[in-house]
């Protein structure tokens, strides 16, 4: 009876536990290629190479790796980079916790301070580069679980409105600040993402579609740096600002949930006041974070046209991102009710999980001297742009008060 479990694995050289994973390993890589080409079908657009690669993939560990002379197994070259990223995050993730704080600013540190001299010492790319990709994209699509339409709708249509006015013009007069201290197009747009959407997580997100080159990561890192120093200020200094204003408990939670970059630190602020200021600031935060992947796609349609006038070579910039269509799907599904509630806490986890590591890969490639070089405009485009959102905010809140 046990050769039957071990014949067969025999005839192409391996264990019964080797084959095990083999045949795991298959079967989740054609579930992947299933599910990319069943969006390819309902979006010719997108996923358009996601499944023949994958066939290609299947036919080269099938029947290329098997005849090939069998080596001593090694690492994939991903690996170290990809094992560092996660440690750094998870520890990050516990300290972000203990203080109440979010990670990305601490994924951030552990990149420059840890990631990056180890990056001297072992061949981290590969892994890095995943980290700061295909994770970093996952991460931002599964914040579209999120998203109850359903919890939005109950702020009301004045409310609505008037969020999305002050996410519209922070957006609009942000980039016009960026440019007017004299900063790259795709940087004001960056900052000004930032802090209209949902700080960190909207930076690395906006970030994934611009342009890549090392004065973009340098970019990245410092937004992602400024910002979450911003959003901790704002924490500390906004519910204060409303107590003195004399708005009342509605006001108040608007204000704060409208004007604060991150969900955490609206989080809070909010339940510093009251638990019922707390939920309806977080809910009006949702409303922000609701646009992302909307404005994740306005900006990546803006370089490919940039692109297209200038006659280059389009690929795949002109495409809507395969992770904006998963972050729609997953909101749809989570206000229709299919995704069960109790599975939301693992989701955010692992949202920020994702996220931070693609931070830590970004932190990795971030120098103390490169931020420091990069001068007085970014911050002080940065500073702006939050006290626009600031105003914006108050004046939202005094006009429902």
């Amino acid at each position: 009876m046990l050769k039957a479990f071990t014949q067969h694995p025999k005839t192409v050289g391996e264990t019964y536990f080797e084959h095990l994973g083999s045949a795991f390993g298959f079967a989740a890589t054609m579930a992947v290629g299933a599910v990319a080409c069943l969006l390819h079908g309902l979006f010719p657009f997108a996923f358009q190479s996601s499944g023949s690669r994958r066939i290609r993939e299947l036919h080269e560990r099938m029947v290329t790796h098997r005849t090939a002379p069998k080596t001593t197994r090694k690492l994939p070259t991903w690996a170290p980079g990809l094992i560092v990223a996660l440690v750094l995050t998870g520890a990050a993730t516990g300290i972000a916790t203990l203080v109440h704080a979010p990670v990305a600013p601490f994924a951030l540190v552990a990149g420059f301070l840890i990631a990056a001299p180890l990056a001297g010492r072992l061949d981290l790319t590969p892994g890095l580069k995943v980290a700061e990709r295909p994770l970093l994209r996952a991460g931002v699509a599964l914040l579209g679980l999120r998203i109850a339409l359903g919890d939005i709708a109950h702020l009301g249509v004045q409310t609505l409105l008037l969020v999305l006015a002050c996410v519209a013009l922070t957006l609009g007069l942000g980039s016009l600040i960026g440019r007017a201290f004299g900063l790259p197009r795709g940087f004001s747009m960056l900052s000004a993402s930032a802090t209209a959407i949902c700080g960190a997580s909207a930076a690395m997100a906006v970030a994934s579609v611009l342009p890549k080159g090392p004065e973009a990561e340098r970019q990245t890192g410092y937004v992602v740096a400024v910002v979450a120093t911003l959003s901790t200020l704002a924490m500390l200094a906004y519910p204060a600002l409303a107590h003195l204003a004399g708005l009342p408990p509605e006001a108040a939670a608007i204000f704060l949930g409208a004007s604060i970059h991150d969900v955490a630190q609206v989080a809070g602020a909010g339940y510093s006041v009251s638990p019922a200021v707390g939920d309806m600031a977080v809910t009006v935060k949702l409303v922000r974070v609701s646009l992302l992947a909307l404005v994740v796609t306005a900006v990546a349609l803006s370089f490919a046209g940039a692109a297209r006038a200038e006659g280059q070579s389009l690929g795949r910039a002109a495409l809507l991102p395969g992770f904006v269509i998963v972050f729609f799907v997953l909101a749809a599904l989570r206000s229709t009710g299919v995704v069960p509630t109790q599975v939301l806490p693992v989701t955010t986890f692992a949202s920020n999980l994702l996220i931070g590591a693609g931070v830590v890969a970004v932190g990795a490639k971030t120098s103390i001297a490169g931020l420091r070089s990069m001068g007085w405009r970014p911050l002080a485009a940065l500073g702006c742009q939050t006290a626009l959102l600031c105003g914006l905010a108050f004046g939202a809140a005094t006009l429902t008060a």
